[in-house]
């Protein structure tokens, strides 16, 4: 596996409205906390969440990772990525919408490039919805549109969702 910045537990980073956020590396028993944060930020309209089983079978994967974002002592977001023939993959991202637009995913990508780019990595790569706001994040910080899988996504309703591939060269 990759070599982890060893100060994660202990990083805090102040975001644009002064929310401190407290990144930290789990493992597997914090699949409960990351499932109220992604039941709570996805809307099964869209069919983007995953289950329990779901993250458990990719955390069990080598090189996957799970971050975790804590603000005022409690968990906020978290990002699920992985580390394969030198490109990272964020699989998943959330924020807590009590949290939303306060800089927790920011700081959760930012640290998830740093991380990337100490290891050597070439890339970045990243799905969304296409009519996922979030773009204009991941635009900001530099990720670029490389691809297009239509009907990616299955919502509640069946209806179908097209996902855009962004990647980020490092």
């Amino acid at each position: 596996m990759p070599e982890l910045d060893s100060d994660l537990k202990n990083t805090l980073i102040s975001t644009k409205s002064s929310q401190a956020v407290e990144l930290e590396y789990a493992e597997c028993d914090k699949i409960p906390v990351i499932m109220r944060i992604m039941q709570s930020a996805f809307s099964s309209t869209y069919g983007e969440s995953w289950n329990e089983h779901q993250c458990r079978s990719m955390l069990s994967l080598p090189g996957t990772r799970l971050m975790i974002a804590n603000c005022d002592e409690q968990p906020c977001g978290f990002a699920i990525s992985r580390e394969v023939a030198g490109e990272e993959e964020l699989l998943m991202i959330a924020v807590d919408p009590k949290y939303q637009n306060r800089g927790v995913g920011l700081a959760i990508l930012n640290k998830l490039i740093s991380n990337a780019r100490n290891n050597g990595t070439v890339a970045v790569f990243l799905e969304v919805r296409a009519n996922n706001p979030a773009q204009s994040l991941y635009q900001k910080l530099g990720f670029e549109k490389v691809g297009l899988r239509p009907a990616y996504y299955t919502g509640d309703n069946k209806e179908k969702y097209d996902a855009l591939t962004y990647k980020k060269s490092l």
